[in-house]
């Protein structure tokens, strides 16, 4: 697979995902994902997280936990996700953000506008991706 269709493939794994925890009750907890050369798609789920996680302890944190995920398995794949458009607790444009890394080609964040319609279910608007800072290939960089 090229990294455009692995950064494809997770992408809407992780969306399909995303929306699941959407509408379920409870809250949505951010995750992690990873894949394979199987295509397999591994999953990495906090405990817990607190609410007002900022992006910098998301960045920490995953930044992480998937590099050591990553670097057990060789992966070159990996992301994770989060629910944004919350401000004091009030939903003001909700979005799904995925920052996601190929280890020798790109960092990006995808974030996906959404709305919920009365079936119920999540109704994905358009993505927008911009580059990002690597977090989780940071050694990659360095090659």
């Amino acid at each position: 697979m090229t990294p455009q269709e692995e950064k494809t493939l997770l992408l809407r794994v992780v969306t399909q995902l995303a929306a699941k925890f959407l509408l379920k009750g409870g809250g949505f907890v951010p995750f992690g994902a990873t894949l394979g050369q199987n295509r397999n798609v591994d999953l990495l789920m906090p405990k817990g997280m607190k609410k007002s996680v900022t992006r910098d302890e998301l960045d920490d944190y995953f930044g992480k936990e998937l590099r050591r995920t990553i670097a057990a398995d060789k992966r070159k794949t990996a992301c994770f996700c989060v629910h944004v458009g919350e401000v004091d607790g009030k939903v003001v444009t909700p979005g799904v953000l995925v920052h996601i890394e190929h280890a020798t080609a790109y960092a990006e964040d995808v974030l996906y506008p959404y709305q919920l319609s009365e079936v119920p279910e999540v109704v994905f608007g358009n993505p927008m991706a911009v580059s990002a800072e690597r977090n989780i290939f940071i050694a990659e960089i360095a090659r």
